[in-house]
């Protein structure tokens, strides 16, 4: 018998700051949310990283159909955890899969099952919740349009092409990994090509986001540019927060 996922309710923020950073592969989110999340103290979650793990669940399960696929998002026992230092891994139970996550194989397949409409509500919800009561920071493709659409700070990351292809090859070499420029540069524009051309929540900036070219950016100058918005965000005082709760650059 064929099910169908509802969509969820929107879960309150409460007295929570709530920041999406959106923007495609290679754009430095991670690098840059993971930063932001420790100066400033806040919840952290790549939400890509749920559509890898259910893409190496699907390849380690030989999961196929959409409803299936959609079911197993609900019981996948995936969580994401920081452990000090700037550190954060992800988990499926207790097997560190982080690494497992990155490989390109991975990525496409979280790709292709990301613009499956009963996959996208199933982790929808999960999303939502994430921190329970706390600041967070939340990157992906759509976190700003779909999963909060009222977030209280949005941000669009990007680059170009090239330099994004650059960035992942780079990252592949620094894990021990052969990587090819034109490999990784045809895979980055059609996986662009596939976010951005989906019926269901495509890739594009939210119409209230702050936009971030990164491409001429180092690290450390996009760092600083976002931890500069969150920290003014976080000192609004509908949020109540102290300097001693936002950190110290």
């Amino acid at each position: 018998m064929e099910t169908h996922l509802t969509q969820p309710n929107p879960i309150p923020k409460g007295n929570r700051l709530i920041v999406a950073v959106d923007g495609p592969a290679g754009a430095g989110k991670g690098a840059v949310c993971r930063a932001a999340a420790t100066e400033c103290h806040l919840a952290y979650l790549e939400t890509g990283a749920i559509y890898r793990a259910l893409g190496l669940l699907a390849l380690q399960e030989q999961i196929e159909h959409p409803e299936a696929l959609a079911q197993r998002a609900v019981t996948m026992p995936f969580s994401y955890r920081a452990l000090g230092a700037g550190r954060f891994r992800a988990f499926l139970g207790t097997e560190d899969v982080t690494d497992a996550l990155r490989t390109e194989a991975i990525g496409q397949a979280a790709s292709r099952i990301a613009a499956l409409p009963a996959v996208r509500t199933a982790l929808l919800a999960f999303q939502r919740r994430y921190g329970d009561g706390q600041h967070v920071i939340l990157d992906g493709r759509d976190v700003g349009t779909v999963v909060w659409p009222d977030a209280d700070l949005k941000i669009y990351l990007t680059a170009s092409l090239e330099e994004r292809a650059k960035r992942r090859v780079r990252e592949l070499q620094e894990l021990g990994k052969n990587a090819s420029f034109p490999e990784i540069y045809a895979a980055m524009a059609e996986r662009d090509q596939r976010d951005a051309g989906r019926a269901d929540a495509p890739l594009k900036p939210a119409t209230d986001a702050i936009q971030l070219d990164t491409t001429r950016l180092t690290l450390t100058q996009s760092v600083d540019y976002v931890v500069g918005l969150v920290k003014s965000s976080l000192k609004r005082t509908d949020f109540a927060c102290t300097e001693s709760a936002i950190g110290s650059r």
